[in-house]
């Protein structure tokens, strides 16, 4: 929906994860990145910002479509969480910011990866540069808002409000997945978006993974497994990163501003895990 937005990167262009020791370690030797539940981000209106935005845009447009129009594109963004739940895993244009080592680099103890960005798309996933802009937020979902009306408006009645309707608002919900505070602005996120399904299991739901394009191939899926977050329960899928060629797509790795480790220890230790020629370096940031 929002292809404006769509994450499109050069040649050689990184893009960067924060991320604790123990994290860097699991990544370097698993090959794998996480893709975790958003309701369980750092920032609590991770999908909430999102549907603050839908609603204010809903009332700028209030008086160009039909009220029918707006409940039925609401029935199914407010009643998504019943539908899908959406994973991200999530990466910075920059690889060096202050406030990203103390958010997500346990307090700049950690590590920065730099990833080859046109590799690690090709997991299955929707890459958004996230968008911080609230006046930007209101207007992209306005724009969508009037071309879903004008393709309704032209339908014949007896096809209003079917499948591609639900298809359509369907990827509306996911896409308000990328509107951020504009407190976050110094991030420069750029977020990868994985969507699970539910379905009846008994008496229940559970979620299943319904696969996608994996490195350019179909994939039918895999396991959803999950973690414990105090006594909550989050859902996750690691995905592995090397593709049918072998390459690794770790190009670089920055040291956390409070990270005493040695460059040449870290060099050993990923040229003995089959991770080649990765250029090392340590924050410029002072933060001790």
């Amino acid at each position: 929906m929002l292809i404006k937005r769509y994450f499109r990167p050069r040649k050689n262009d990184l893009i960067y994860h924060y991320c604790s020791a123990e994290t860097f370690h699991s990544i370097c030797t698993n090959n794998t990145v996480r893709f975790s539940d958003l309701f369980s981000m750092n920032d609590f209106l991770e999908i909430h910002w999102g549907y603050q935005i839908w609603q204010k845009a809903a009332n700028e447009i209030f008086d160009e479509v039909t009220e029918e129009f707006l409940n039925k594109v609401d029935e199914i963004i407010s009643g998504s969480s019943l539908s899908f739940n959406f994973l991200a895993s999530c990466f910075s244009l920059e690889g060096d910011v202050l406030s990203q080592w103390r958010a997500y680099a346990d307090d700049g103890n950690g590590y920065c990866i730099g990833f080859d960005a046109r590799h690690i798309l090709g997991l299955p996933s929707t890459p958004l540069k996230v968008l911080y802009d609230e006046k930007k937020q209101i207007a992209e979902i306005i724009d969508i808002l009037r071309k879903i009306y004008k393709f309704e408006s032209e339908a014949k009645e007896d096809e209003r409000y079917g499948k591609d309707f639900f298809e359509i608002c369907a990827l509306l919900s996911a896409d308000l997945t990328s509107f951020k505070n504009p407190a976050f602005k110094e991030e420069k996120e750029v977020r990868l978006i994985h969507i699970l399904t539910f379905e009846e299991s008994n008496t229940y739901l559970k979620l299943v993974d319904k696969g996608g394009t994996y490195f350019g191939e179909d994939y039918d899926g895999q396991e959803v497994k999950f973690r414990m977050a105090k006594n909550l329960p989050i859902p996750y899928i690691d995905f592995n990163f090397i593709n049918k060629n072998g390459d690794n797509p770790i190009k670089e790795v920055i040291l956390g501003p409070k990270n005493d480790s040695r460059l040449t220890a870290i060099a050993v230790y990923l040229e003995t895990l089959g991770i080649p020629n990765v250029k090392l370096r340590n924050s410029t940031a002072s933060y001790r």
